[in-house]
């Protein structure tokens, strides 16, 4: 078996420019596209913090269920595509949803949590995740 230790991939035409063949061989598609540019998982309850997280740089409480989360490194569009959920196994083993609100900018993304039959609330457990491109 062979393997491959790098700290870095600089592309051959470009230093972004990292192709990747599918399992297949009929399909590429460009390293830097298809990562996640951001995540975050949250406990939303009192003052939100970050369990853990990529690229972002500050949560804040907007409201009762609301989060607007704040990256390291800003998008270059507002076009990304965000998914988020809330888990149910920390909020009483209801089904939760976690949706994307009308507040994102290059700058940030508000997520909302809410468990599924109800109105928003504070969840233990809000997770997001962004792709797209950075500026």
């Amino acid at each position: 078996m062979s393997e491959i230790i790098t700290d870095k991939l600089t592309g051959k035409t470009s230093a972004g420019d990292v192709t990747i063949t599918s399992e297949g061989g009929s399909a590429t598609m460009q390293l830097q596209q298809g990562v996640a540019k951001a995540w975050i998982n949250l406990n939303g309850t009192g003052t939100p913090a970050a369990n853990d997280s990529f690229n972002v740089a500050s949560i804040t409480d907007t409201g009762v269920g609301y989060y607007e989360v704040t990256f390291t490194s800003n998008m270059s569009n507002t076009s990304t595509a965000v998914s988020g959920m809330r888990s149910a196994n920390t909020d009483n083993g209801y089904f939760t949803r976690c949706d994307v609100q009308s507040g994102r900018t290059t700058s940030m993304v508000e997520l909302s949590s809410a468990l599924y039959t109800t109105s928003l609330s504070d969840g233990t457990d809000v997770m997001g995740i962004i792709h797209g491109d950075l500026a």
